[in-house]
């Protein structure tokens, strides 16, 4: 097939959805597939000045202004960067506003997959990342936009049934939808054989040793809710006091969190270790994951604990609970306290047979679901069905070193 992939996420930037849109490219291309991916990195220096002059002209309006400027602004800019010539068989847009660009620009000639990675609802999304009063002009207006182009969207396929069941109620009648959750390399996450050694980035046994290690992987920001696990730390102190929590990441609660550990002396008990985008060898050292994010939708980090053989525990938060779906007891109800997840914690750490238990039905469950493989055949399947071609019998997962970055 030949697949053009859109998304407003450019290449470098960091987002799990331009991690996501990259890694499906290079595995269609492994399986034979041509693809193309345009973002505004595409566009021509001329094309671009003309739009921001539009988009600052419409700034001078005021926020609501600004707001109208910025999402009509992106919708041209991949409008204006497709390339025409091409005889695509299916468009896979990584937003809802690539897609409609992507609509307009071809004429509806081919179809558009639209994917959903948003965590709720895109438009109260943005109201929440930029922090609008909810009654305003331009937050009203972001998610009356992205409702208009949720109507607009004839293909969706959501990474989760979470995400689905929530953009249901927006599609159009008749719209076609499916499921593809994430997936990862579980052969490339496997833990390395007896001896083999520690692998890329900081070797957390030599760090800390001879201590539990509790770690958590994301943003440093308020939807990922690290400040819940500095909680859990705080009673977990009491019950465990060897154990150290581990958060990698950066963002803008960095500071918040640094002066949380300092107020309630966790400087030796919860560690920052910055941003590594080599994680394997961290989950292969760590003892159990926790994810804390009070938002998500297939969040990748948990799929790489569970394929690294690493014990999770995860708010029970959007489609999370999905991927925990053989062992309910490691799915938290978010207002659960953070002593009582501490409790959990020291009573696994304290029964490593009860922590293997917990690891290998985990395992067992996401091994043939959340496999770049299953993946990649389930996307596929969708874009044959949205281009009204037959199925075709599920490839066989390409060599990890065809997909290395």
């Amino acid at each position: 097939m030949n697949i053009l992939l859109t998304s407003l996420q450019v290449p470098g930037a960091a987002s799990g959805v331009r991690v996501h849109y990259e890694r499906l490219g290079a595995l269609l291309r492994a399986q034979g597939h041509q693809v193309t991916v345009v973002t505004q990195d595409d566009l021509t220096p001329w094309v671009r000045r003309a739009i921001g002059a539009v988009r600052r002209g419409l700034g001078l309006l005021g926020p609501l202004g600004r707001r109208v400027g910025l999402e009509l602004g992106q919708v041209a800019e991949i409008f204006c960067a497709i390339d025409r010539g091409p005889r695509y068989d299916v468009v896979n847009a990584q937003d809802v506003a690539s897609g409609w660009a992507a609509r307009l620009a071809l004429r509806d000639r081919v179809p558009v997959v639209v994917t959903g990675h948003y965590n709720d609802h895109p438009g109260e999304e943005v109201v929440i990342q930029l922090g609008m009063p909810p009654a305003s002009w331009a937050a009203r207006f972001e998610v009356r936009w992205y409702n208009f182009l949720l109507r607009r969207t004839r293909f969706f396929l959501g990474i989760s049934e979470y995400a689905l069941r929530l953009t249901q109620k927006f599609l159009p009648a008749g719209a076609q939808t499916a499921i593809a959750h994430n997936g990862v390399d579980m052969a490339a996450f496997a833990p390395p054989a007896a001896g083999g050694g520690p692998g890329s980035g900081p070797d957390l046994r030599t760090l800390f040793p001879g201590r539990p290690i509790v770690l958590n992987i994301g943003q440093l920001e308020a939807r990922k809710n690290q400040q819940y696990l500095v909680a859990v730390a705080v009673e977990l102190r009491q019950l465990h006091p060897s154990c150290v929590t581990v958060l990698v990441g950066k963002g803008e609660d960095e500071p918040k969190l640094r002066a949380l550990i300092a107020q309630h002396g966790l400087e030796n008990d919860v560690v920052l270790l910055g941003y590594h985008t080599q994680v394997a060898a961290l989950l292969h050292a760590a003892d159990v994951y926790v994810h804390t994010a009070a938002r998500e939708n297939c969040p990748y980090a948990v799929i790489e604990a569970l394929a690294a053989g690493c014990p999770v525990l995860a708010l029970a938060a959007g489609g999370s609970p999905e991927l925990l779906a053989a062992t309910p007891e490691a799915s938290i109800a978010q207002a659960t306290a953070p002593a009582a997840v501490a409790a959990q914690l020291a009573g696994l750490l304290a029964n490593p047979a009860a922590l293997r238990g917990l690891q290998q039905r985990q395992y067992a469950y996401a091994r043939p679901r959340f496999d770049v493989a299953a993946m990649v055949s389930a996307t596929v399947a969708f874009y044959r069905q949205a281009a009204g071609l037959g199925p075709v019998e599920a490839p066989a997962a390409p060599p990890a070193a065809a997909v290395a970055a």
